[in-house]
């Protein structure tokens, strides 16, 4: 599987290196290389900053502010995850004429990317109680200096897990920064390949991108660390009713789900191009809009089922106790989670035409495209899981006579089963809205809603683009509804 993931930053490091060292050394000291470099970073470093900071702020929210309604409220909080971020920015610009830039791609990522740092806290704040929240009120502290010395060191390995996924989720993303014409080395590798016949440029940006990730990984690392205490969860206070929470709720469901979802509805009523005057009309509709949604979702769940198989032995090779041997592999596998789908994509077209070429643009290829990109996805909660039971369980398991492979079935798994549908409905989420890997290696004929809105946009027909990307919604918040009911407590 390392071997698999390494493959497309073998063959970036090998097509760029073709070009010869001083092709390369001058494409890296190119002025827009540099600001290639300045934006991808200070997007990811905004990203990711503000969505940590929202993210664990809805959390508390949810835990320490709601009541009655959770289950709703983390619902309503989770369904940004089913709003792909090209699809947010195309509403977004509907609604406001010059809606691109540096501000817009920040706003279009947060909201895609926040609620992967706040499932986990919700996570961890439901199962903690209030021992050391309490301890720290009666020593005098606020609230701001509560959280800082009692719940914010619950929460390092959750938000630190989250905070990688946020960052690399940036860096790699095409369709959100394209969409709203920010530049960044996504951009630049998409621009490179379609318009140059020397692809060594492209290469070179996909290398600094493979740069970028190694170094996110090493700083994830060293942020959750290899000791933390993982201690019995403490019973569950109840949580106050406050409307500030509520409030704060509201106001992110808007900018995340609602203003999109209304953009796009007025994008169709305003249309020339899609008649709804009769129920004819709306069967046509339905028509076109269902073979795409059907091959999105089967696309989807058959690479989701591939993911979580080989995910399992994975993160048991990589559980704690942590071995440098165990390390390097964790961090290999994360690198194909900031690659840009496209680089991806053709390192599987290089590596088929010339070693497997009847694996050529069929759901096999596909399928192993979605492997390199998404396993981080689902290993993530995995590992968690796994890292969380307690030795007692599976060495009272082998003390009865079971066995290495009967613990594992009997005992681990069993316990790790919420995470493994969470990660199992995040892969299956981020498979149906890849957009530039399935435009490239989906077998001949085969569409989805991605790549048709993708085609409708740059034919600027906006009313058809929204249908789809509404349709894509629905689609997406199949998985969403299992993902956020999984970092609830227990009988909500």
């Amino acid at each position: 599987m390392t071997v698999l993931v390494a493959l497309p930053a073998v063959y970036l490091v090998i097509r760029a290196s073709g070009a010869g060292w001083d092709t390369v050394e001058a494409s890296l000291l190119r002025a827009r290389t540099a600001d290639l470099a300045v934006n991808t970073v200070q997007l990811a470093v905004a990203v990711t900053a503000a969505s940590v900071i929202l993210g664990v702020a809805m959390a508390v929210c949810v835990c320490r502010g709601i009541r009655r309604g959770r289950t709703l409220a983390v619902a309503l909080l989770a369904a940004p995850l089913a709003v792909p971020s090209y699809v947010s920015g195309f509403a977004w610009g509907r609604m406001f004429s010059g809606f691109e830039g540096f501000p817009a791609a920040v706003l279009v990522l947060i909201m895609a990317c926040y609620p992967l740092v706040m499932l986990p806290a919700i996570a961890v704040l439901s199962a903690a109680g209030r021992s050391a929240e309490d301890v720290a009120r009666t020593l005098g502290y606020g609230p701001l200096r509560t959280f800082l010395w009692a719940t914010a060191p619950r929460l390092r390995t959750a938000v630190a897990g989250g905070a990688l996924l946020v960052a690399l989720y940036t860096v790699s993303d095409f369709g959100g920064p394209a969409i709203v014409r920010y530049e960044v080395f996504t951009v630049g590798i998409y621009n490179t390949y379609n318009g140059s016949v020397d692809r060594s440029l492209a290469a070179v940006y996909g290398c600094v991108l493979v740069v970028i990730a190694l170094v996110l990984a090493l700083s994830e690392r060293l942020a959750r660390g290899d000791h933390d205490e993982i201690g019995a969860p403490e019973r569950r206070p109840a949580s106050s009713e406050s409307p500030v929470a509520w409030l704060c709720v509201t106001a992110t469901v808007t900018v995340g789900l609602f203003a999109p979802i209304w953009s796009l509805i007025s994008a169709i009523r305003t249309s020339q191009r899609v008649p709804m005057s009769s129920v004819a009309d709306v069967k046509d509709l339905l028509v076109w809009v269902w073979p795409l949604a059907r091959n999105t979702f089967e696309i989807a769940m058959i690479a989701a089922a591939v993911i979580v198989v080989v995910s399992v032995p994975v993160a048991l090779f990589i559980r704690r106790p942590r071995t440098p041997l165990s390390g390097a592999v964790e961090v290999t596998l994360n690198l194909g989670f900031a690659l840009p789908g496209i680089a991806v994509a053709l390192a599987l077209v290089f590596f088929g035409i010339r070693v497997l070429p009847e694996l050529y643009l069929t759901t096999t290829m596909l399928t192993a495209a979605y492997l390199i990109l998404f396993l981080p996805v689902c290993l993530g909660p995995l590992r968690g899981a796994f890292d969380a039971i307690a030795p007692g369980q599976e060495d009272s398991a082998r003390t009865l006579g079971a066995g290495y492979l009967a613990t594992i079935a009997r005992v681990s798994l069993p316990t790790v089963t919420p995470a493994l549908v969470a990660g199992a409905a995040l892969a299956c989420l981020s498979v149906a809205k890849e957009l530039p890997a399935t435009l490239m290696l989906a077998p001949i004929g085969t569409r989805t809603l991605a790549t048709d809105l993708w085609s409708l946009n740059n034919d600027l027909r906006y009313g058809q683009a929204a249908v789809l990307g509404l349709a894509l919604i629905v689609v997406t918040s199949i998985p969403t509804v299992p993902l956020s009911t999984r970092f609830l407590p227990r009988g909500e």
